[in-house]
Formats: structure tokens, C-alpha cells, sequence
């Protein structure tokens, strides 16, 4: 979640304990909390749109496919390639003479 880890978010915990009095902290916490329904009424549209986007885009990607639906390829590995990697292959040929 935008490169935050959970060591980050222990140290802004800290530094939440040690900054906020704990009788302000339901008062920071209703702060945070509308901040955060503001935030996602904000961009649930875009969100929304952009999930139009891809599902108009995924069909168009079927449809134009002469109607047989996408699949992997049958010599298709999840494992990189050396020539995938940009690195030379494993094996050299070995110089004849």
C-alpha cells in the first residue's frame, strides 16, 4: 500500500502515542475516519470508470479474438526464459577446431 510497511506503520504509531494526549485521541480518530470516507467518495467515480475501461477493453479483446476465448499459449511456462532475461544462455556451444 503505497511502499508503507509495517515497520512504517509502527513508527507512525509511535510517534502518534507520543505526540497525541490520550484525550485527544477519539477526537484524531474521527478526524481520520472522515478523512478517509472523503477521500474514497472522491475517487470512487474514477475508480468506477476505470473499471469500465477495463471491462469494455476485455470485452473487445474476446470479441475480436474470431470468437475463441483467450488462453496461454500450449508451450507457455511461467518460468523465465534466459533469453527472457536478457542474459546469455546457460549452456555455451563449445568452439569447434
Amino acid at each position: 500500500m503505497f511502499g508503507i510497511g509495517l515497520p512504517d506503520l509502527l513508527f507512525i504509531g509511535l510517534l502518534f502515542l507520543l505526540l497525541v494526549k490520550p484525550a485527544d485521541w477519539p477526537m484524531v480518530a474521527k478526524r481520520v475516519a472522515r478523512a478517509a470516507v472523503a477521500l474514497r467518495r472522491m475517487f470512487l467515480p474514477v475508480l468506477e470508470e476505470l473499471r469500465g475501461v477495463r471491462e469494455t477493453l476485455m470485452t473487445d479483446a474476446t470479441l475480436s479474438s474470431v470468437g475463441a476465448p483467450l488462453s496461454a499459449p500450449s508451450d507457455w511456462s511461467p518460468l523465465p526464459q534466459s533469453h527472457q532475461k536478457g542474459g546469455e544462455p546457460t549452456i555455451l556451444p563449445v568452439p569447434e577446431g
